[in-house]
């Protein structure tokens, strides 16, 4: 079925297939015919590039180890080079990420100037211009001047009582930012059920663990996005949420039977294909055999179950054929492990593409010069794959019409015809719109969720008698943001604990509340920006298990003498299981993120409903769209008393400051 619900000027609404009007020229209002496109340029259609970093042969940096050259340049403002290499090979699209967005200006020039490259190209064609931002967990816009909404988990918190409201709400906020900007594709919203509390990637990305409310939610945030003249992009097909190792880091498989994935997995897609018609769907790294068992030969000879993003059975066979999906394929990241590990670019995409893909995201790298004709080698190698019957005429003039269906709905001229000063005003304009700060608000008071039925006498936590609270959490970050959204609410003192040093100062002065604040799982490649940043995890990541054993240890003493006990699950809700039994009050807030900046202002929505919820004697209204089934015995009871208070705090690496989205002073991310 074809992609609808584009709303586009007279203007846009011209075709633009293979041989038919483009919108050309630097101001996309010009129109020619458009010559009959070449191999070359139909290949290279079907390629989205990344352009995160660049490092021209002056920023080039050898490390002292004698370690590879690692380029960590973002780029801001496009390089000469990259310029040429899009108009020249008429690359089909760019995806950008957090460390290429700094402000609205910028991100409006940036924009303007890979459009104009694309344009400037030998077929003229318009450019895909795309961005991971999900919300929650996967934000890439900055939040100084963005707001920013919790993810997906919390909208699913809140479906019980408001249905579809947050999840349609937030994707038309989020739509009219990336319009507002310049980008036309938006990689969200995630579609996966997740129905495996160790999945470190999904987790709370996904609405929650029934496929019915993902297929709801999703659909509801698809037909928003796309309303607004944002393509959406549901993934990661056929599934992604019943994993446990990360797609970034290696090859997840799941285990279900055919049926189950029906029921479980592939409703979602299914039936958000049927209601919404989703510009684009973004295929997983994942194997899974009940839908797919061929086995495939990876660079090394090694013979390996064949991954969803290049099994012909999976995209072809159930998302095309069973399922009748007319719009484009994408795949996930092509550098991520799940697919680099085992083949070569060029082999990567030879089997994507043969597969049934149209859209190769992120196939090479290109940090340096000489990196710039890697783009040439692998459209020489699908070449050869045409030229040699691995790939199929037909099918490539099929998707290369597919993606050029794409742009036309999602072109507007008008957007690079006004002035860039008239751009830049309408986007700060939009960033700065109250009613999506409000929104933001909104959706984290209503996400907000009680675990486990708190004790009567708990509530409030903090009350006008109370005189003193003491916040733990990963890092001062958090509790300093935490110290200005309770300042907002309370006159009590807030003193923020050190991991380190947090059961003497408690032993030693115990304060009326106790509230533990904890982000689990760690954060995963994907929320950094992908692959790439692999390297930097080992750094960035706390000891689990020391900071589990600080936080058992410090609700025990605590508790022993008589102070109020909060556990907030700031991220997984999974994870307050492990401390049942040790709090009086256990929060969900599926989110964390935050911004604090000049003057001490906190963009945190999600800290100041944790706040109003702390000093209210209601119980949160929201209701876990997950299972968190507390364990028969706790893993530390409470009546272990002298044990603990006598024990030594177990070290842990915690790290200085959370990970953050980008430099920023202060913030909370």
């Amino acid at each position: 079925m074809p992609v609808t619900n584009f709303p586009f000027p007279a203007l846009a609404q011209r075709a633009l297939l293979t041989a038919a009007i483009f919108f050309t020229g630097c101001s996309e209002s010009a129109d020619r015919v458009s010559p009959e496109l070449s191999l070359r340029q139909k290949i290279a259609q079907k390629l989205m590039l990344d352009v995160r970093y660049y490092c021209s042969d002056e920023q080039r940096q050898t490390p002292d180890d004698g370690a590879a050259p690692r380029c960590e340049t973002p780029v801001t403002v496009l390089p000469d080079d990259l310029r040429k290499m899009i108009s020249e090979s008429d690359v089909g699209g760019i995806i950008l990420f957090a460390d290429n967005l700094a402000d609205s200006a910028q991100m409006v020039r940036l924009n303007r100037d890979l459009r104009r490259a694309a344009l400037e190209s030998k077929s003229g064609l318009p450019l895909l211009v795309g961005v991971d931002q999900e919300g929650g967990r996967v934000n890439r816009l900055p939040r100084d001047e963005a707001a920013a909404f919790a993810g997906n988990m919390a909208i699913g918190a809140t479906y019980t009582r408001r249905g579809d409201h947050f999840a349609r709400e937030t994707a038309g906020a989020m739509a009219e930012q990336l319009k507002a900007l310049g980008f036309n594709v938006n990689f969200a919203p995630t579609l996966d059920v997740n129905s495996n509390p160790e999945n470190p990637v999904i987790n709370v990305r996904s609405y929650g663990e029934s496929p019915q409310m993902v297929a709801e939610l999703g659909a509801a945030s698809v037909e928003a996005f796309q309303q607004k003249g944002i393509a959406a992009t549901v993934k990661h097909f056929p599934g992604h949420g019943d994993t446990s190792v990360d797609s970034h880091t290696g090859l997840p498989r799941v285990a279900r039977a055919r049926d189950a994935a029906w029921a479980v997995d592939l409703l979602p897609f299914s039936r958000v294909i049927e209601r919404a018609q989703p510009a684009l769907i973004m295929t997983a790294h994942i194997q899974y055999p009940a839908l797919d068992d061929t086995i495939l030969q990876a660079r090394s000879g090694e013979e390996i179950l064949v991954p969803a993003t290049l099994s012909r059975k999976i995209l072809s066979g159930i998302l095309r054929g069973e399922m009748g999906y007319e719009g484009v394929i994408v795949t996930d990241a092509l550098d991520m492990a799940g697919i680099s590990h085992y083949f070569t670019p060029e082999q990567a995409v030879v089997h994507t593409f043969a597969a049934g893909a149209d859209i190769a995201l992120m196939p090479v790298k290109i940090r340096y010069p000489e990196d710039l004709a890697k783009v040439d080698t692998l459209i020489d190698a699908v070449a050869a794959a045409v030229a040699d019957g691995s790939l199929d005429v037909d099918e490539l003039e099929s998707s290369v019409a597919r993606i050029l269906q794409l742009k036309q709905r999602v072109t507007d001229p008008l957007w690079l015809q006004q002035g860039e000063k008239e751009a830049v005003h309408a986007a700060q304009s939009v960033l700065a719109s109250p009613a999506h700060r409000e929104l933001a608000s909104q959706l984290a008071s209503a996400a907000l969720t009680s675990v486990f039925t708190p004790v009567d006498s708990a509530l409030p936590v903090i009350h006008k008698n109370t005189r003193r609270v003491q916040v733990l959490s990963p890092n001062s970050a958090i509790g300093e943001a935490f110290r200005i959204a309770l300042a907002a609410v309370t006159g009590a003192d807030i003193e923020i604990l050190e991991t380190d040093s947090a059961l003497d100062a408690i032993v030693a002065s115990p304060a009326d509340a106790l509230i533990v604040a904890s982000v689990v799982p760690s954060e995963s490649a994907v929320e950094m920006g992908g692959a790439e940043d692999l390297a930097k995890m080992p750094y960035r990541r706390p000891d689990q298990k020391a900071l589990y054993d600080i936080y058992r240890q410090s609700l025990v003493a605590a508790r022993a003498q008589g102070s109020k006990t909060v556990f907030v699950s700031m991220r997984s809700p999974y994870e307050s299981a492990d401390f049942h039994g040790l709090a009086d009050v256990y929060l969900a807030s599926f989110d964390y993120k935050g911004f604090i900046g000049p003057g001490r202002k906190l963009q945190g929505p999600i800290y100041h409903a944790l706040a109003r919820a702390l000093v209210s004697g209601t119980v949160p209204g929201g209701d876990l769209p997950v299972t968190v089934r507390a364990p028969a015995l706790s893993t530390a009871p409470v009546t272990d008393v002298v044990s603990v208070l006598e024990s030594d705090p177990v070290p842990g690496t915690v790290p200085a400051s959370t990970p953050i989205d980008r430099p920023a002073p202060a913030a909370a991310q």
